[in-house]
């Protein structure tokens, strides 16, 4: 339980703050490799308002009434990908503050229900800026008129990160009875991660710090910042981490899907990106107790298509050669053939881009080369399962341009790239997609890759 709130709020107040924190630590035996290494998560969707963030929103709302800047004449306003959000408006509603929030257009269905049953007014930002472009409507909103708004501004505000310094970090001491060896935890607004890490550092400097968070810019996992491309928030201290690991999409999306379905956890893959690190780490041990932050449930990301049983099955082989395919054409998009049979690709065919309007946004392939790969399939005994092509500097998200010129009934694999200004270009997410036979529009199919 986090600290005593104030006695001059009404009951109603009282019992929904009291009943945040003191969060459950169950341990991963499922996923323990070596005798001596043992992993534990905190399910943190068992607060009130389904997440981590319920802690350090009550935390940030504490601290705005202390200084007299939170009340009925002001909205409370502030960016989000979901989670702070709902963790405001649940806390919000006993106290009768309007809230409002800029969110990215694309977070889950359920995330959008969940702050409207709340009455949460929403602003939708631009999906490609991600949380960046819903915390510059934000701050654009509040510069505007400041009287309007108590903006706690969750990147830059230390109250975030002292919630889990005050609570997070304690429960853990005590759950784990004082033994705790390694702290792994992913990287949003780095509040969690900071909080913990400090007060762990605090209580045994030899505690190993560990943060987490996407190999690429082009990522997907909803709640986590690529920080090399991302704005940096205020309260993120890169030297706190004794290790800085990269998860990709797909391992996390795996991950998640095991959690349920081997270890009765129902949870989000920040979550799943949470374990992927804490494998990583014990991995390296012969004796140690690695605890981590399940920071929701699976509810919030049941419209999600990563849930259901891999449609599409890539070789080791063949998603090497994809992504080596997609970083040497870069800044072009690249384009080829799937090949095998019953879903599993066996090998990726490397054809030609015979776009003329700008190869950089876009790909065709000319007749002879697809008659060349249904050649290469009937050769192998073997089938054309689909395409795959690359999108330098975008998501891994079919354009109007590749809706225009599908085929239905094929798999269209598409990997995000990027290039770091002093690095080579790399690939982020790859997901795979299928025309509907309407031709108005592509569903995601699930991909399995080599390390699921």
């Amino acid at each position: 339980m986090l600290e005593e709130v104030a006695s001059g709020h009404p009951a109603s107040v009282r019992e929904i703050d009291a009943a945040v924190g003191r969060t459950p630590l169950v341990r991963l035996r499922a996923f323990e490799a070596k005798e001596g290494v043992e992993i534990y998560a905190k399910l943190e969707s068992r607060n009130p308002g389904g997440s981590v963030k319920d802690r350090a929103a009550l935390a940030m709302i504490r601290d705005g009434e202390a200084r007299g800047l939170v009340g009925p004449h002001r909205t409370l306003l502030d960016a989000t990908s979901g989670n702070t959000g709902i963790a405001y408006a649940m806390l919000a509603a006993p106290r009768g503050l309007h809230v409002r929030l800029c969110v990215p257009a694309n977070i889950t269905p359920e995330r959008t229900r969940l702050l409207g049953a709340y009455g949460a007014d929403l602003v939708f930002t631009d999906a490609m800026e991600g949380s960046d472009g819903a915390i510059r409507e934000a701050r654009r909103l509040y510069e505007r008129d400041p009287d309007a708004y108590f903006y706690p501004d969750q990147y830059g505000n230390h109250a975030n990160w002292r919630a889990h310094f005050n609570s997070t970090a304690p429960e853990l001491i005590e759950q784990t009875g004082g033994r705790l060896t390694h702290f792994v935890a992913g990287l949003g607004t780095s509040g969690t991660f900071t909080g913990t890490a400090r007060r762990l550092r605090d209580w045994h400097p030899a505690t190993r710090l560990v943060s987490v968070q996407p190999d690429s810019p082009l990522h997907g996992v909803e709640g986590l910042k690529h920080m090399a491309s991302a704005i940096v928030p205020a309260i993120y201290d890169p030297a706190l981490a004794d290790d800085a690991l990269e998860i990709a999409t797909e391992d996390a999306h795996a991950l998640t899907r095991r959690l349920a379905r081997e270890a009765g956890l129902f949870v989000g893959p920040s979550s799943g990106a949470a374990l992927a690190g804490c494998l990583e780490v014990a991995r390296t041990l012969d004796r140690g107790v690695i605890v981590t932050i399940f920071p929701d449930g699976g509810d919030r990301y049941l419209s999600e298509p990563f849930w259901s049983a891999p449609a599409l099955a890539l070789s080791h082989e063949s998603e090497s050669a994809i992504r080596a395919h997609a970083a040497e054409a870069y800044p072009h998009e690249c384009c080829g053939a799937l090949i095998g049979r019953g879903g599993a690709v066996a090998q990726a065919l490397r054809l030609g881009n015979i776009s003329d309007a700008g190869r950089a946004r876009r790909f065709l392939v000319s007749p002879a080369d697809y008659q060349r790969a249904e050649a290469t399939a009937d050769f192998a005994d073997a089938e054309l399962l689909g395409f795959y092509h690359s999108h330098p500097n975008h998501p891994a998200v079919p354009s109007a341009f590749d809706l225009q010129h599908a085929w239905p009934n094929l798999s269209y694999v598409i990997v995000s790239v990027s290039k770091p200004a002093t690095a080579s270009a790399e690939t982020g997410a790859l997901r795979s997609w299928r025309l509907r036979h309407d031709r108005t529009a592509f569903d995601e199919e699930n991909v399995s890759t080599s390390c699921q």
